[in-house]
């Protein structure tokens, strides 16, 4: 059993719980994940909603391992702070920074974007501003943007659930947040599993890949990834989730691709250069709709 995703709690602080009007599709996949990591649907409910609320970020932070990397240094909380060449290089080679709910983060123009790939692991819960020449897809990997999640209105879509053995203290405070939202708990429920399933896809495989950096894009409606993309990742890999086309410039390539490109997964349509291997397309496209050969 992961205890990656496991919340301690006794036998007389818990209740079966019915839901209505769940994502029927979502909760399909969390079933799947729960059974991978050896948990009952009550301890895995458990699990994604202390990961959601506040109050046990804390405790979930404290004992999962790292997803990936070595630690980064971490700068928060701050109405606004500007951020030259000289700042992150100075820290260090191999240093690297974290930026969290920062009202006003600027990079300045010396700023380019080898220097922060290598410098800076990821960006959440800031206004971000690039004075400098930074590709698009480096600023999507870097600033991490939460989900949007729609709520089907097909009721075929949608299915009422019973979960046994839920922790009551989670779930009264997992009501109360979905009160505070103004959303049915099947409804809020679904919310919380839309993020937390792209959270288990990309951390299974980001933790198979030891302290290599990566940069993670996704949600996005579109993307074309040029060569110079590529090339300025370094020895950062790329993991594309979710993006609905993605297309890969014909002149990528197959060595670059396969030094970069770690995995392109859940993506609708995935269009990559005629030299790429169909048995490598295959390996790195998963879960895919559908991949076409430029």
């Amino acid at each position: 059993m992961s205890e990656m995703f496991v919340v301690k709690k006794d036998i007389e602080e818990m209740k079966d719980i019915t839901l209505r009007g769940v994502n029927k599709e979502l909760y399909e996949q969390f079933t799947v994940h729960a059974k991978k990591h050896g948990l009952s649907a009550g301890d895995a409910f458990d699990s994604i909603v202390m990961i959601d609320k506040q109050p046990w970020r804390r405790h979930f932070s404290r004992h999962r391992p790292p997803l990936y990397g070595k630690a980064p240094e971490i700068i928060r909380d701050l109405e606004k702070l500007v951020v030259s060449k000289k700042d992150l290089i100075s820290a260090g080679e191999n240093t690297m920074f974290l930026f969290s709910t920062i009202n006003e983060l600027t990079f300045e123009e010396d700023v380019d974007a080898p220097t922060l790939v290598k410098h800076v692991r990821l960006i959440r819960r800031c206004e971000t501003k690039f004075l400098g020449d930074i590709p698009k897809i480096i600023q999507q990997g870097i600033i991490r943007k939460r989900p949007a999640y729609t709520h089907p209105s097909n009721k075929d879509q949608l299915k009422d659930i019973t979960i046994r053995n839920v922790s009551i203290q989670l779930y009264d405070e997992f009501v109360s947040n979905a009160k505070d939202n103004g959303t049915t708990t099947g409804e809020y429920f679904s919310k919380i599993l839309a993020h937390a399933i792209t959270f288990f896809d990309i951390s299974e495989i980001i933790s198979a890949l030891g302290e290599r950096e990566v940069l993670v894009v996704r949600e996005e409606e579109e993307l074309f990834v040029s060569k110079k993309d590529l090339e300025v990742l370094g020895e950062r890999g790329l993991i594309i989730y979710g993006i609905p086309k993605i297309e890969f410039a014909k002149d990528i390539g197959q060595e670059l691709f396969l030094k970069t490109v770690i995995k392109i997964i859940k993506c609708d349509q995935v269009i990559l250069p005629a030299n790429i291997p169909r048995l490598i397309v295959l390996s790195r496209a998963i879960q895919c709709k559908e991949t076409k050969i430029a």
